[in-house]
Protein backbone atom coordinates (compact mmCIF):
# COMPACT_ATOMS: atom_id res chain seq x y z
CA UNK A 1 0.00 0.00 0.00
CA UNK A 2 1.58 3.60 -0.58
CA UNK A 3 2.51 5.67 1.99
CA UNK A 4 0.25 8.48 2.90
CA UNK A 5 2.63 11.42 2.65
CA UNK A 6 0.22 14.66 3.32
CA UNK A 7 0.57 15.68 6.91
CA UNK A 8 -2.00 18.25 8.37
CA UNK A 9 -0.32 21.36 8.41
CA UNK A 10 -1.32 22.26 11.89
CA UNK A 11 0.89 18.58 12.51
CA UNK A 12 3.62 19.59 10.51
CA UNK A 13 4.48 22.94 11.49
CA UNK A 14 3.63 22.47 15.50
CA UNK A 15 6.30 24.71 17.35
CA UNK A 16 9.49 22.41 18.55
CA UNK A 17 11.02 24.78 20.58
CA UNK A 18 9.60 28.04 22.83
CA UNK A 19 10.82 30.55 20.09
CA UNK A 20 8.52 29.58 17.38
CA UNK A 21 5.53 29.91 19.74
CA UNK A 22 3.06 32.79 18.22
CA UNK A 23 1.76 35.60 20.31
CA UNK A 24 3.11 34.25 23.62
CA UNK A 25 5.97 35.84 24.17
CA UNK A 26 5.67 37.25 27.93
CA UNK A 27 4.49 33.64 29.02
CA UNK A 28 7.53 32.11 27.14
CA UNK A 29 9.88 34.54 28.48
CA UNK A 30 8.21 33.97 32.30
CA UNK A 31 8.43 30.23 32.04
CA UNK A 32 12.11 30.03 30.38
CA UNK A 33 12.97 32.57 33.76
CA UNK A 34 11.54 30.17 36.35
CA UNK A 35 13.63 27.18 34.62
CA UNK A 36 16.96 29.25 34.44
CA UNK A 37 16.41 30.33 37.98
CA UNK A 38 15.50 26.67 39.01
CA UNK A 39 12.57 28.20 40.59
CA UNK A 40 9.78 25.69 39.43
CA UNK A 41 6.20 25.14 40.67
CA UNK A 42 4.48 21.83 41.66
CA UNK A 43 2.13 22.39 38.97
CA UNK A 44 1.46 24.54 35.93
CA UNK A 45 -1.75 25.59 34.37
CA UNK A 46 -2.23 26.69 30.94
CA UNK A 47 -5.62 28.29 29.81
CA UNK A 48 -6.85 29.73 26.93
CA UNK A 49 -9.15 29.16 23.77
CA UNK A 50 -8.77 26.10 21.59
CA UNK A 51 -5.45 26.33 19.37
CA UNK A 52 -3.58 28.52 21.06
CA UNK A 53 -0.94 26.12 21.99
CA UNK A 54 -1.43 24.64 25.60
CA UNK A 55 -0.65 21.05 24.57
CA UNK A 56 2.29 22.33 22.69
CA UNK A 57 3.20 24.51 25.58
CA UNK A 58 3.09 21.42 27.90
CA UNK A 59 5.00 19.29 26.15
CA UNK A 60 7.94 22.52 25.33
CA UNK A 61 8.08 22.59 29.19
CA UNK A 62 8.40 19.21 29.58
CA UNK A 63 11.26 18.95 26.84
CA UNK A 64 12.42 22.35 28.71
CA UNK A 65 12.72 20.84 32.54
CA UNK A 66 14.27 17.21 31.70
CA UNK A 67 16.64 18.53 28.76
CA UNK A 68 19.82 17.35 29.19
CA UNK A 69 21.57 20.01 26.83
CA UNK A 70 20.35 23.28 27.01
CA UNK A 71 16.67 23.37 25.15
CA UNK A 72 15.58 27.10 26.23
CA UNK A 73 18.43 28.72 24.63
CA UNK A 74 17.69 27.31 21.48
CA UNK A 75 16.34 29.96 18.29
CA UNK A 76 13.30 29.16 16.12
CA UNK A 77 14.52 26.35 13.56
CA UNK A 78 16.99 24.86 16.01
CA UNK A 79 16.10 21.57 17.63
CA UNK A 80 17.62 19.59 20.89
CA UNK A 81 18.49 15.83 19.75
CA UNK A 82 19.49 14.83 23.00
CA UNK A 83 17.54 11.44 23.88
CA UNK A 84 15.06 13.55 26.73
CA UNK A 85 13.79 15.77 24.00
CA UNK A 86 13.93 13.55 20.88
CA UNK A 87 11.49 10.63 23.38
CA UNK A 88 9.25 13.83 24.61
CA UNK A 89 8.67 14.65 20.89
CA UNK A 90 8.02 11.28 19.83
CA UNK A 91 5.41 10.26 23.05
CA UNK A 92 7.36 7.73 24.04
CA UNK A 93 9.31 8.84 27.05
CA UNK A 94 8.85 6.55 30.60
CA UNK A 95 8.86 9.86 32.67
CA UNK A 96 6.37 12.35 30.73
CA UNK A 97 2.67 10.68 30.91
CA UNK A 98 0.04 12.69 28.88
CA UNK A 99 -3.40 11.79 29.40
CA UNK A 100 -6.66 13.09 28.50
CA UNK A 101 -8.56 14.25 31.42
CA UNK A 102 -11.91 14.10 29.45
CA UNK A 103 -11.59 10.34 28.98
CA UNK A 104 -10.18 9.75 32.71
CA UNK A 105 -12.30 11.69 34.64
CA UNK A 106 -13.01 9.78 37.99
CA UNK A 107 -11.08 9.38 41.51
CA UNK A 108 -9.74 5.89 40.62
CA UNK A 109 -7.90 7.33 37.63
CA UNK A 110 -6.27 9.98 39.81
CA UNK A 111 -5.74 7.52 42.82
CA UNK A 112 -3.80 5.47 40.39
CA UNK A 113 -2.01 8.59 38.68
CA UNK A 114 -0.71 9.42 42.47
CA UNK A 115 0.65 5.88 42.92
CA UNK A 116 2.32 5.76 40.07
CA UNK A 117 3.75 9.25 40.56
CA UNK A 118 5.35 8.00 44.27
CA UNK A 119 8.17 5.91 42.64
CA UNK A 120 11.43 7.98 40.77
CA UNK A 121 11.79 8.98 37.13
CA UNK A 122 13.75 6.14 35.35
CA UNK A 123 16.09 8.28 33.52
CA UNK A 124 14.49 11.75 33.56
CA UNK A 125 14.85 14.46 36.77
CA UNK A 126 11.19 14.94 37.14
CA UNK A 127 8.24 12.77 36.17
CA UNK A 128 6.30 15.04 34.51
CA UNK A 129 2.07 14.46 33.60
CA UNK A 130 0.59 16.09 31.63
CA UNK A 131 -2.75 16.46 32.07
CA UNK A 132 -5.54 17.57 28.75
CA UNK A 133 -8.64 19.31 29.12
CA UNK A 134 -8.04 19.14 33.11
CA UNK A 135 -11.77 20.86 34.03
CA UNK A 136 -13.35 17.34 32.99
CA UNK A 137 -12.17 15.83 36.11
CA UNK A 138 -15.04 15.41 38.84
CA UNK A 139 -15.09 16.96 41.73
CA UNK A 140 -13.82 13.43 43.86
CA UNK A 141 -11.32 13.46 41.24
CA UNK A 142 -10.26 17.36 41.90
CA UNK A 143 -10.36 16.28 46.06
CA UNK A 144 -8.16 13.67 45.39
CA UNK A 145 -5.28 15.42 43.60
CA UNK A 146 -5.27 18.52 46.21
CA UNK A 147 -3.00 17.13 48.66
CA UNK A 148 -0.42 15.66 45.98
CA UNK A 149 -0.82 18.88 44.54
CA UNK A 150 0.45 20.96 47.22
CA UNK A 151 3.31 18.63 48.80
CA UNK A 152 4.39 16.35 45.13
CA UNK A 153 7.55 14.47 46.10
CA UNK A 154 10.48 16.46 44.96
CA UNK A 155 10.79 14.72 41.45
CA UNK A 156 6.94 14.90 40.63
CA UNK A 157 5.50 18.03 38.29
CA UNK A 158 1.89 19.07 37.17
CA UNK A 159 1.01 20.70 34.00
CA UNK A 160 -2.68 21.20 33.14
CA UNK A 161 -4.30 22.60 29.99
CA UNK A 162 -8.04 23.67 29.78
CA UNK A 163 -10.04 25.56 27.55
CA UNK A 164 -12.77 26.64 30.58
CA UNK A 165 -11.13 27.21 33.71
CA UNK A 166 -13.85 28.22 35.39
CA UNK A 167 -15.07 24.73 35.98
CA UNK A 168 -11.85 24.29 38.07
CA UNK A 169 -11.59 24.60 42.04
CA UNK A 170 -10.45 27.64 43.09
CA UNK A 171 -8.61 25.36 45.55
CA UNK A 172 -6.91 23.66 42.59
CA UNK A 173 -5.99 27.17 40.91
CA UNK A 174 -4.82 28.29 44.09
CA UNK A 175 -2.04 25.75 43.80
CA UNK A 176 -0.84 26.04 40.25
CA UNK A 177 1.37 28.95 38.25
CA UNK A 178 -1.56 29.80 35.76
CA UNK A 179 -0.18 31.44 32.51
CA UNK A 180 -3.21 32.67 30.05
CA UNK A 181 -2.11 31.98 26.40
CA UNK A 182 -3.56 35.01 24.80
CA UNK A 183 -5.72 34.92 21.46
CA UNK A 184 -3.20 35.69 18.45
CA UNK A 185 -3.18 38.74 16.57
CA UNK A 186 -4.28 39.25 13.26
CA UNK A 187 -0.64 40.40 12.35
CA UNK A 188 1.11 37.54 13.64
CA UNK A 189 -1.06 35.18 11.97
CA UNK A 190 -1.00 36.24 8.62
CA UNK A 191 3.27 36.60 9.10
CA UNK A 192 2.89 32.75 9.88
CA UNK A 193 0.38 32.33 7.17
CA UNK A 194 2.94 33.59 4.79
CA UNK A 195 6.07 32.04 5.93
CA UNK A 196 4.31 28.18 5.97
CA UNK A 197 2.77 29.07 2.94
CA UNK A 198 6.33 29.43 1.16
CA UNK A 199 7.15 26.50 2.57
CA UNK A 200 4.35 24.59 0.90
CA UNK A 201 5.06 26.64 -2.21
CA UNK A 202 1.22 27.72 -1.98
CA UNK A 203 -0.04 30.98 -4.09
CA UNK A 204 -2.87 32.78 -2.12
CA UNK A 205 -3.53 36.28 -1.99
CA UNK A 206 -2.51 38.91 1.04
CA UNK A 207 -6.13 39.42 1.07
CA UNK A 208 -7.02 36.18 1.19
CA UNK A 209 -4.86 35.08 4.18
CA UNK A 210 -6.22 38.17 6.21
CA UNK A 211 -9.69 36.74 5.61
CA UNK A 212 -8.32 33.41 6.85
CA UNK A 213 -6.96 35.12 9.66
CA UNK A 214 -9.74 36.73 10.59
CA UNK A 215 -12.10 33.59 10.37
CA UNK A 216 -9.68 31.96 12.35
CA UNK A 217 -10.44 34.36 15.32
CA UNK A 218 -7.32 34.25 17.23
CA UNK A 219 -6.38 30.33 16.77
CA UNK A 220 -3.18 29.37 14.94
CA UNK A 221 -4.43 25.74 14.71
CA UNK A 222 -7.71 26.81 13.51
CA UNK A 223 -6.09 29.36 10.95
CA UNK A 224 -3.66 26.43 9.53
CA UNK A 225 -6.67 24.16 8.97
CA UNK A 226 -8.00 26.38 7.38
CA UNK A 227 -4.99 27.37 5.19
CA UNK A 228 -5.18 23.32 4.82
CA UNK A 229 -8.65 23.55 2.93
CA UNK A 230 -7.09 26.01 1.06
CA UNK A 231 -3.95 24.68 -0.42
CA UNK A 232 -6.14 21.75 -1.70
CA UNK A 233 -8.56 24.06 -3.56
CA UNK A 234 -5.68 25.68 -5.30
CA UNK A 235 -4.24 22.49 -6.13
CA UNK A 236 -7.06 21.64 -7.88
CA UNK A 237 -7.50 25.45 -9.37
CA UNK A 238 -3.61 25.74 -10.24
CA UNK A 239 -3.91 29.70 -9.96
CA UNK A 240 -3.92 31.95 -7.18
CA UNK A 241 -6.33 32.15 -4.95
CA UNK A 242 -7.87 35.69 -3.97
CA UNK A 243 -10.18 36.65 -1.51
CA UNK A 244 -13.50 36.50 -3.17
CA UNK A 245 -12.79 32.10 -3.93
CA UNK A 246 -11.44 32.17 -0.44
CA UNK A 247 -15.00 34.00 1.10
CA UNK A 248 -16.82 31.09 -1.36
CA UNK A 249 -14.67 28.34 0.24
CA UNK A 250 -15.43 29.12 3.94
CA UNK A 251 -19.39 30.06 3.37
CA UNK A 252 -18.47 33.66 4.35
CA UNK A 253 -20.56 36.76 2.20
CA UNK A 254 -18.96 39.15 0.12
CA UNK A 255 -18.70 42.39 1.95
CA UNK A 256 -20.16 44.66 -0.69
CA UNK A 257 -23.33 41.98 -1.07
CA UNK A 258 -23.52 42.48 3.27
CA UNK A 259 -23.24 46.50 2.64
CA UNK A 260 -26.33 46.35 0.05
CA UNK A 261 -27.97 44.57 2.26
CA UNK A 262 -27.57 47.01 5.22
CA UNK A 263 -28.93 49.88 2.53
CA UNK A 264 -31.92 48.40 1.96
CA UNK A 265 -32.24 47.71 5.19
CA UNK A 266 -32.28 51.15 6.30
CA UNK A 267 -34.55 52.28 3.91
CA UNK A 268 -37.10 50.28 4.54
CA UNK A 269 -37.59 47.82 1.95
CA UNK A 270 -38.55 45.02 3.50
CA UNK A 271 -39.50 42.94 0.15
CA UNK A 272 -35.64 43.45 -1.65
CA UNK A 273 -33.76 43.04 1.76
CA UNK A 274 -35.68 39.68 2.58
CA UNK A 275 -34.87 39.01 -1.36
CA UNK A 276 -31.00 39.75 -0.82
CA UNK A 277 -30.79 37.97 2.27
CA UNK A 278 -32.26 34.42 0.51
CA UNK A 279 -29.75 34.74 -2.62
CA UNK A 280 -26.83 34.76 0.20
CA UNK A 281 -28.28 32.00 2.10
CA UNK A 282 -28.74 29.98 -1.57
CA UNK A 283 -25.27 31.15 -1.86
CA UNK A 284 -24.29 28.76 0.71
CA UNK A 285 -23.16 31.65 3.46
CA UNK A 286 -22.78 30.34 6.72
CA UNK A 287 -24.93 31.93 9.12
CA UNK A 288 -22.67 33.15 12.41
CA UNK A 289 -19.92 34.67 9.64
CA UNK A 290 -22.92 36.69 8.07
CA UNK A 291 -23.86 37.74 11.77
CA UNK A 292 -20.18 38.56 12.58
CA UNK A 293 -19.82 40.24 9.25
CA UNK A 294 -23.34 42.31 9.94
CA UNK A 295 -22.06 43.66 13.56
CA UNK A 296 -18.62 44.35 12.10
CA UNK A 297 -19.95 46.35 9.46
CA UNK A 298 -22.57 48.33 11.92
CA UNK A 299 -19.32 48.87 14.26
CA UNK A 300 -17.70 50.44 11.73
CA UNK A 301 -20.51 53.25 10.76
CA UNK A 302 -20.86 53.92 14.60
CA UNK A 303 -17.23 54.15 14.76
CA UNK A 304 -17.41 56.44 11.44
CA UNK A 305 -20.38 58.77 13.30
CA UNK A 306 -18.66 59.34 16.41
CA UNK A 307 -14.97 58.91 15.88
CA UNK A 308 -14.27 60.19 12.70
CA UNK A 309 -13.04 57.97 9.46
CA UNK A 310 -11.75 54.58 10.93
CA UNK A 311 -12.67 52.42 7.83
CA UNK A 312 -9.22 51.73 7.08
CA UNK A 313 -8.79 49.33 10.14
CA UNK A 314 -11.62 46.91 9.11
CA UNK A 315 -9.69 46.45 5.95
CA UNK A 316 -12.44 47.11 4.00
CA UNK A 317 -12.44 48.92 0.16
CA UNK A 318 -13.80 51.99 -0.66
Amino acid sequence: MENIKHKILALKYRPQNFRELIGQNIMVETIINSIKLNKLPNAYLLTGIRGTGKTTTARLIAKAINCKKNFIAEKAGEYCDCDSCKEIGQDNHLDVLEMDAASRTGIDDVRELIESSKYNPTSAKYKIIILDEVHMLSKQAFNGLLKTLEEPPPHLKFIFATTEVKKIPITIISRCQRFDLHRVSIENLVKNLQKILQSEKGNISKEALTLIAKTAEGSVRDSLSLLDKILISQSIEGKEINESFVRKILGIADKSKTLNLLNLIFKGDLKKSIDNFRNMVNEGIDPKNFLNDLLELIHLIQQNKTLGNVGSEILISE
